[in-house]
């Protein structure tokens, strides 16, 4: 089987590599898909999105067997600003597999200068005065304190994806 991965940030391919290799046996790819959304996303809906097109368009630029795209955005609620991060799995013949993953509150000046324009690694990188926070602990990382970085957040996510894709395949 051959896997796309829809991003080729390390954070992200090692999620899906620590979700799926113990349940598929494939050869995984990293491919430079585009999300077609904004590139900060800022509703759930535009993050969803946003994966969904990244898992279609790795698996149709390297005809894969599965595609996944997996997308973070912040959303803006009356309690603050969230985090939010979204996958998808794609193949043929399913619909897109959806999932959604943890969410926790960042400070106000980070939601308000990402919803002024700014992409939230940019202003993640300004805050701790450090480089690619988005390749390393990310946002999640930082406000947790250590104990929950974007790769562990994100496996989490990839978890629930292959989940479902592995009993829609026993149950299909």
């Amino acid at each position: 089987m051959k896997i796309a991965i829809g991003t080729q940030n390390p954070t992200k391919v090692n999620a899906v590599k620590n979700s799926f290799m113990p349940h598929i046996t494939a050869e995984f790819f990293s491919v430079n898909a585009p999300s077609n959304v904004s590139a900060q996303p800022l509703s759930d809906d535009e993050t969803i999105e946003g994966a969904i097109n990244r898992a279609f368009n790795a698996r149709t630029a390297i005809q894969a067997d599965i595609g996944v795209g997996l997308e973070g955005g912040l959303i803006k609620t009356k309690q603050g600003y969230f985090l939010c991060n979204w996958g998808a799995i794609v193949d043929h013949k399913l619909e897109p597999i959806v999932a959604g993953g943890a969410r926790i509150i960042v400070p106000n000046e980070i939601g308000r200068s990402v919803f002024h324009g700014k992409e939230l690694g940019d202003v993640m990188d300004e805050y701790v005065n450090l480089h690619k926070v988005r390749h390393n602990q990310g946002a999640i990382g930082i406000f947790t304190n250590g104990l929950v970085d974007r790769t562990s957040m994100f496996t989490h996510l990839c978890d629930l994806l292959i989940g479902q894709y592995l009993y829609q395949q026993q149950h299909s």
